[in-house]
């Protein structure tokens, strides 16, 4: 019997199109290890096989640090020195010692149960930045495993060039292998666009696809499968006619985006003549070297998590500087917008001891927590001010909500630039990313040098509806009528002061007349974005651009 077409949906975390035969990941945290008991004068010989795997491991991850930081780059290559840090932890090695020697198990089982413990602990938090070290757990876990079990060789060593990759989950280590294979693309049943996952899809340029549900119940290594990371789905068994119309698809992705590659570099101006700005996100070196690639304007949002945490303890103001300095130095003589650090109580820095909170999305975040830890505050400040004395710097401030906070952190920049001594000092522009932010803008943009709109979170606010929850993805609709009306609002409502974009949104070439139309005129994307999105704001007319969000 001939068997169906099946398309499942999924959340797109990297553009493009890609066809070939299906590759599935199998994770030795879900196959059969070897579990048995032992007896008491035999605990001493699991210790030794514990700390000769963890040996072998340290000396693993120091090896793919290297590896990828020389083929990729240093962001990447952090995760593995962080891995390393994680698993020099005595805690770790004395729970997994304490489950050999009370429950008189082997080491193999002994580190299984120890790290589903720990990966459970992470992944019952809700927050794309605990539930990641959650992810990083099982990769630390499969490698000590993997050490345990004699085995030397990755599964994805075997996988064969122009495959898709399919997966229940993707962590680093598994970066390091697909990476330097000819992947046509990738598909995981969870994570979403932060994920480790996600950021390695977009570097790298393949089409990516993640949350498909019931992925690996219906594929088979072998199975010809169709991704489109444009839509957000996966075709699996496609007959003759579907296959025919997929090339034709690609052909035509394809010749588009190298189209869109030859004018990156040009400006981005309307049909009607508006000049638009398509700036790029990034979070590192490499991110600003593909922007620059691409043809960025500037950088639009500047993320400085990334080097927070990859770290043990707070950087200084020197290591600020430095790091800063380095990863913007593709674009020095473009415009800068640098976010201050977005952390709080869902996304925590263990080295801050920051205490708990019930309900995290809607307590301490962005400039809330900033405010309290003045010294956090004033080290960013300091060394984004001696930045600003030879860049066009911006600086970002995350999760404002009242003129209060813009107003602070204000005062706070004045305070260091007398100390510093510099008649110089950077603009200072707000991020809006909450209903009451948007529905206050023109209050907020009268103590801000810029507005710029985190679409990723105003979704998140106004829909109700976690961008890290796939038990509500369905809520989460970054185009709804709801969204645009706020984006028009916060556009009329700004008066002089400049307003941009740099949530997810942005990025959809389909949305971006409509963006337009809302008053916006800076668009932040992916940097793999730019030249699609300047391609699309040269066949948009700004005047005649319907906001509503209705569906073409």
């Amino acid at each position: 019997m001939k068997s169906r077409t099946l398309i499942l949906s999924g959340t797109p975390v990297s553009p493009g199109l890609a066809m070939g035969a299906a590759y599935v990941f199998e994770d030795i945290f879900e196959s059969n290890l070897r579990q048995y008991s032992i007896k008491p004068d035999e605990v001493d010989r699991e210790f030794a096989r514990i700390e000769d795997a963890i040996t072998e491991v340290l000396k693993d991850l120091s090896t793919s640090a290297s590896r990828v930081e020389k083929e990729l780059e240093s962001a990447l290559a952090d995760i593995f020195r962080a891995h390393a840090e994680m698993l020099r932890d005595a805690i770790l090695a004395r729970e997994i010692r304490n489950e050999v020697a009370n429950e008189l198990i082997n080491a193999e089982h002994a580190v299984k149960r120890v790290f589903d413990r720990w990966e459970q602990k992470f992944r019952a938090i809700q927050s794309e930045d605990i539930e990641q070290r959650g992810s990083d757990v099982v990769d630390l876990g499969r490698r000590l495993l993997r050490s345990l079990a004699g085995v030397h060789v990755h599964s994805l060593e075997h996988m064969p060039d122009g495959c898709i990759l399919m997966a229940r989950a993707l962590v680093p280590s598994d970066a390091t292998f697909f990476s330097c294979r000819s992947t046509a693309g990738v598909v995981v049943e969870t994570g979403g666009p932060g994920s480790h996952c996600a950021l390695l899809t977009r570097q790298l340029g393949i089409p990516g696809l993640a949350q498909v549900s019931g992925l690996l119940d219906r594929v088979k290594t072998g199975d010809l499968v169709l991704l489109d990371g444009l839509r957000g789905t996966v075709t699996l068994k496609p007959d003759a006619n579907a296959v025919a119309r997929f090339r034709k698809r690609i052909a035509t992705y394809r010749a588009s985006a190298a189209r869109d590659r030859t004018h990156s570099h040009e400006p981005a101006v309307t049909a009607d003549g508006v000049r638009i700005q398509v700036m790029a996100n990034i979070g590192n070196r490499h991110d600003a070297e593909m922007a620059a690639e691409n043809g960025a304007d500037g950088i639009g949002l500047y993320r400085i998590e990334v080097f927070y945490l990859a770290r043990k303890m707070l950087p200084t103001e020197d290591e600020l500087f430095d790091e800063i300095s380095n990863t913007i130095a593709p674009l020095k003589d473009k415009p800068v917008c640098v976010r201050l650090l977005d952390t709080g109580g869902d996304k925590s820095l263990p080295y801050l001891h920051i205490p708990e909170e019930s309900d995290p999305f809607l307590g301490r975040r962005g400039v809330r927590l900033l405010l309290e830890y003045p010294e956090l505050l004033n080290a960013q400040l300091r060394a984004l001010l001696r930045v600003a004395q030879t860049h066009d710097l911006q600086i970002i401030v995350p999760m404002v909500t009242v003129p209060q906070d813009m107003e602070s952190v204000r005062q706070a920049l004045e305070k260091a630039q007398q100390d510093l001594g510099f008649t110089h000092a950077p603009r200072l522009g707000a991020m809006i990313e909450t209903p009451a932010a948007a529905l206050c803008a023109h209050d907020i943009a009268a103590v801000s040098d810029s507005l710029n709109v985190g679409t990723n979170d105003l979704t998140q606010y106004t829909m109700a509806a976690s961008r890290e929850n796939p038990l509500v993805s369905a809520y989460f609709i970054d185009d709804h009528p709801a969204i645009l009306r706020l984006l028009g609002l916060i556009g009329r409502e700004n008066g002089q002061t400049p307003v941009g974009i740099c949530g997810e949104l942005a990025g959809q070439t389909e949305r971006v007349e409509a963006i337009l139309g809302t008053g916006m005129r800076v668009l932040s994307v992916s940097p793999p974005l730019i030249p699609s999105v300047k391609a699309a704001v040269r066949s948009a007319r700004v005047h005649h651009a319907n906001p509503s969000g209705s569906k073409a």
